[in-house]
């Protein structure tokens, strides 16, 4: 072989190895993102995963994370100072559309259920009797366990207008939710895991496990103005390989998965490994959204936003994403 076939062939061997063993991350120019994320709950773990494990770099994102009410994520997107919602949900952002903001779209959802029990004072032995009793959502009304509650007391035969009294409370505070059904200022509320374990060492009674009732609810998901997938369908992209190594950590690094939560909530060995088990048995595997989800809350929303009865929860949901991911070896 000539010397210059030799050189022609040894520059393209180099070429090609480069293409193989470099990271398609790396290669990448870096994309600038804020996302917004709220509540403390393994559903809303995966930010915080994500950044102990350094995936947003990974996966070429320069990322601010920041922790914030839905009121507030709702405005900050509108106004284009955040580009993303990670590990969200609730009706807020369906009902800003049909207000008359640009449109919201779920691009993945891996908490589709309520993942909540309901919890009441020892002498309530069954439902039924939550009727004429005060229950404090420990959250603002319009929020996930408002509306757990809403659906959960329905399907127990239960009207949650007439039956029941509700109050709420500016934000979520399971510790004085638990000092007020202790006082009897209360008699009933929704708690997350582990808090509801928690209720149930200070004797309170378990009435209902919410995520066995099976009703379909966009908990915890990605979401994105409309306009902003459109011209920033990489970005998006990215963010959902984040989620998906964030999920594989979850399932498959069990130790560190609950060094992780134990910090994240704040709770002891024995809590946490409660509420990790507890999700474990309800998150998705796939996480693609779901019409079922959304309109169930635009079912939640419709006497507060009438063009809620008549909107297509098929226009809030794109899976082509979480799809296409899977094709690419994703969300196993």
């Amino acid at each position: 072989m000539k010397l210059s076939q030799l050189f022609l062939a040894s520059v393209l061997a180099f070429l090609f190895t480069g293409v193989l063993v470099r990271p398609p991350e790396v290669s990448a120019q870096t994309i600038k993102m804020t996302i917004g994320t709220g509540g403390i709950n393994p559903g809303t773990s995966l930010p915080f995963i994500a950044e102990k494990e350094q995936l947003f770099a990974r996966h070429g994102l320069d990322v601010k994370i920041i922790n914030t009410p839905t009121p507030a994520a709702v405005q900050a997107m509108l106004s284009g100072t955040m580009h993303a919602l990670m590990s969200f949900g609730g009706p807020a952002l369906p009902t800003a559309t049909l207000q008359g903001a640009p449109p919201f779209v779920m691009v993945s959802s891996w908490v589709s259920v309520f993942p909540y029990r309901i919890v009441a004072r020892r002498e309530i032995t069954n439902p039924k009797e939550l009727k004429g009793k005060t229950g404090q959502i420990g959250v603002p009304f319009g929020t996930a366990p408002h509306a757990a509650l809403i659906f959960g007391l329905a399907k127990l035969g239960l009207d949650p207008e007439k039956d029941v009294k509700l109050i709420q409370m500016p934000r979520a505070d399971w510790g004085s939710v638990l000092t007020q059904l202790e006082r009897g200022d209360v008699q009933f509320a929704p708690f997350p895991p582990p808090y509801d374990r928690l209720a149930e060492k200070r004797g309170f009674r378990v009435l209902v496990s919410l995520p066995d009732m099976n009703i379909p609810w966009s908990q915890n998901g990605e979401w994105v103005l409309k306009s902003y997938l459109t011209s920033n369908r990489e970005a998006v992209l990215r963010l959902l390989r984040v989620v998906s190594d964030s999920m594989k950590t979850f399932f498959e690094e069990r130790e560190k998965t609950l060094a992780y939560l134990s910090e994240f909530l704040g709770t002891n060995r024995e809590d946490t490994e409660y509420a990790y088990e507890f999700y474990l048995k309800w998150v998705e595997r796939q996480p693609r959204p779901r019409v079922e989800s959304v309109r169930n809350l635009l079912e939640a929303i419709k006497k507060t936003t009438p063009k809620a009865a008549t909107a297509d929860p098929a226009s809030f949901v794109d899976t082509s994403l979480v799809d296409q991911l899977i094709k690419e070896g994703y969300f196993k």
